[in-house]
This record gives structure tokens, C-alpha cells and sequence, in this order.
């Protein structure tokens, strides 16, 4: 028994990863360089454009794996099920890492900055 259609379940999750990449977006490109917690530099325009892309795709993608996990649960045909169940958990995985993003670059950046701080202080 489901509590949601496959359809509501999907823009349910499409919205929710969006909201989740808007928020990574801004604080990975206005809050962190704001605060000079990075300095990305050249960099900067690089990232954000990816990250358009990324981000908008990877939360259709996290969207439609849900409905896809959905439905593959509710399909008589129990012989391809796992397999089903594998693909829509893989895609998942793959609509996350385009919402994650901005967090990743971010991170890399910070602890990157953050290591040729110490390095420079303790020469």
C-alpha cells in the first residue's frame, strides 16, 4: 500500500532536492566567499556554471528514481524486481551527487585553503 502516488512522490522529491541544491548553492557561492572563508578565484564561474546543470539534473533524476523505485515496488512481475530496485537506488545515488555539488567544491576548496594556511604558518 503506498500513501502517495508514484507522480505526487516524484515532484515531491524533485522540489525537496531543489530546495536542497538552492540552499548548497548559496551558500557555496555568496555566504562562504563572502566571509573569505575561500577564495576561488578564476575558479568561480567554472564552478557555478556546472553546477547548474548538476544540480537541476541530479533533482529531476532523484525525482524520477523515486517514482521508478515506486513503481518497480508495486509491479506484478516479481522476477526483475531487484534489478529494478538497483537501477532506481543507482540513479538516486547519481541525482545526489549532482545536488551535492556545491558542497563538495566547497569543501575541497575550504580544507585546500585551509591547508596552505597551516603549511604557510608553520614555515
Amino acid at each position: 500500500m503506498s500513501y502517495f502516488s508514484s507522480d505526487d512522490l516524484a515532484r515531491k522529491d524533485f522540489l525537496i532536492a531543489l530546495g536542497i541544491w538552492l540552499s548548497l548553492e548559496f551558500v557555496a557561492f555568496v555566504v562562504f566567499p563572502a566571509l573569505n572563508l575561500i577564495d576561488p578565484g578564476d575558479r568561480w564561474n567554472t564552478w557555478f556554471l556546472m553546477s547548474l546543470p548538476l544540480g537541476v539534473g541530479g533533482a529531476f533524476i532523484l525525482g524520477m528514481s523515486s517514482r521508478f523505485v515506486a513503481i518497480s515496488n508495486e509491479l506484478a512481475d516479481k522476477t526483475n524486481r531487484g534489478l529494478r530496485l538497483f537501477v532506481g537506488q543507482f540513479a538516486g545515488w547519481l541525482g545526489l551527487l549532482g545536488i551535492a555539488f556545491p558542497l563538495l567544491m566547497i569543501s575541497l576548496e575550504f580544507f585546500t585553503m585551509l591547508f596552505i594556511r597551516f603549511s604557510e604558518a608553520s614555515q
